[in-house]
C-alpha cells in the first residue's frame, strides 16, 4: 500500500483529490494525512515518511519546489498539482517528475497512480536534479499573471484573479462578470469568448446565458429542472441540454 500525504492551500483540491483516490484508488493508495499549511506539511512528511506526497507547486510564502527542497534527502516520490497551462505538461515531462493538471479528474489520477506503482521502488534520478530541471523550465514560461486575466471594458481594462470570478452572464454582445466580492464588471467580449478563454480552468457553460466558475458551487439543487447555487447565494438554471454534462462533470466529485 502506497502511504500518501496530500499539501495544497486549497481546502477544495485537498477534498476532490482525497475523494477521488478513496474512490479510484482504494487499493493502491491510503492518505495518511493533509493540510493546507505548506509549513504543517513538512512536518507531516517527517512524522509519516509516506512513499507518496501530493504537493501544489504554488503556494502563499513557499513553492512546492522550495518545500521539498527544504526537507534533507527526500526519499519520497513527489506528484505535483499545478493550475499550470499546457507547457508545464512539457515541463513536468523534461523534468522526470510527475504532474496533475488542475481541474484534476478520475482518470487522471488513476493514471499517475499507475505510474508511480510501477516506479516508487525503483531507483530514482536525485530529487534535486528533478526540481532544478523543472523549476528552470517553469521560470523560462511563467509571466507571473497565469492566474489573472485581463477583462476589456469600454474604457479601461481591469485586471482580475479567476478564481474570483463567481459566474459569467451572456448580456447580448456583452458579459457581466461578477466577482466574489459582489462587484460586476461589464465586459465588451461575448460569453463564447469567456468560455474559449477559460478552457481548461474548471468552469462550465451551464446555460446559453451562464458560465460558472465550478470551485464557487455552493449547491446543485435537482428540483425545478436543475439550479446550481453559487457561493454569493444567486441561482443559477442549469438548461436541460446541458443538466447531463453537467451532472457528468461533478460526478467525481460526489459522495
Amino acid at each position: 500500500m502506497i502511504r500518501a500525504v496530500i499539501i495544497d492551500d486549497e481546502p477544495s483540491a485537498v477534498n476532490v483529490l482525497a475523494l477521488l483516490l478513496k474512490k479510484k484508488c482504494k487499493d493502491d493508495v491510503e492518505v495518511v494525512a493533509t493540510t493546507n499549511s505548506p509549513a504543517e506539511g513538512k512536518a507531516l512528511i517527517e512524522r509519516h515518511k509516506p512513499d507518496l506526497v501530493f504537493l501544489d507547486i504554488e503556494m502563499p510564502g513557499i513553492t512546492g519546489i522550495d518545500l521539498v527542497r527544504s526537507i534533507p534527502n527526500p526519499n519520497f516520490h513527489v506528484v505535483f498539482v499545478t493550475a499550470y497551462d499546457a507547457y508545464a505538461v512539457e515541463a513536468f515531462e523534461l523534468s522526470a517528475i510527475d504532474y496533475l493538471l488542475k481541474p484534476i479528474g478520475a482518470d487522471k489520477v488513476e493514471r499517475v497512480v499507475n505510474k508511480i506503482k510501477e516506479n516508487i521502488r525503483k531507483h530514482q534520478l536525485q530529487m534535486n536534479e528533478q526540481l532544478q530541471q523543472l523549476e528552470k523550465i517553469l521560470k523560462m514560461h511563467t509571466n507571473g499573471n497565469e492566474n489573472k486575466i485581463g477583462v476589456g471594458m469600454a474604457d479601461k481594462i481591469v485586471f482580475v484573479n479567476i478564481t474570483d470570478i463567481l459566474y459569467c452572464e451572456a448580456q447580448g454582445n456583452y458579459t457581466n462578470v461578477i466577482l466574489y466580492d459582489g462587484k460586476k464588471i461589464v465586459a465588451s467580449k461575448t460569453l463564447g469568448d469567456f468560455e474559449s478563454q477559460f478552457a481548461g480552468k474548471n468552469f462550465f457553460r451551464i446555460h446559453h446565458a451562464y458560465l460558472i466558475n465550478m470551485n464557487r458551487v455552493k449547491e446543485f439543487q435537482r428540483h425545478e429542472g436543475g439550479y446550481v447555487m453559487m457561493e454569493n447565494n444567486i441561482k443559477l438554471e442549469v438548461s436541460q441540454r446541458k443538466r447531463k454534462d453537467f451532472l457528468d462533470a461533478i460526478n467525481n466529485f460526489v459522495i
